[in-house]
């Protein structure tokens, strides 16, 4: 157990790969057998090799990133760790190719920021498991895409 490392180690991660978009060196921070999960129940993006793919096409999105680590919480062989991410999306058309309509409408190069939390397990000094949650309604609605309409309560307008 070496806490310090491990929070040096996710400083490092977010600077390499995020900041300076560095993805193919994902492998010094992520264990071989890694998996990462979303809060929302969606099945678990595992292996390096895989993750390395998803992350790339979410930073591609991005012709600017900056995340900044803001706060963190370690013990044992766990970190957690608050985190913002500043971009300036290159092309919206990656996120939403299947609706056009509204790619073209969303302006392009547009800044966004996101807010996020995860949560990193670590094994042989990497990281083996992370469990990270965004405000991706909050992201969303930053690149133009509408809002969810009020369910109707039952009530007369």
């Amino acid at each position: 157990m070496d806490t310090e490392r491990n929070t040096r180690l996710i400083h490092d991660y977010a600077d390499v790969v995020w900041n300076k978009g560095q993805v193919n060196r994902l492998g010094e921070f992520l264990h071989e057998e890694v998996r990462m999960y979303g809060l929302g129940g969606e099945p678990p993006v595992t292996g390096l090799e895989k993750l390395k793919h998803e992350t790339g096409l979410w930073r591609a999105l991005y012709s600017e990133a900056s995340m900044t680590v803001e706060r963190v919480v370690a013990e044992g062989e766990r970190v957690a760790w608050q985190w913002q991410l500043v971009g300036t999306i290159a092309d919206v058309r990656m996120l939403m190719p299947h609706v056009q309509r509204l790619a073209d409408e969303v302006p392009q190069f547009k800044q966004i920021s996101v807010h996020g939390m995860s949560i990193s397990s670590f094994r042989d000094g990497k990281i083996i498991e992370e469990v990270t949650q965004s405000d991706m309604a909050e992201f969303l609605k930053q690149i133009g895409y509408p809002e969810p309409r009020t369910p109707y309560d039952g009530r007369p307008a």
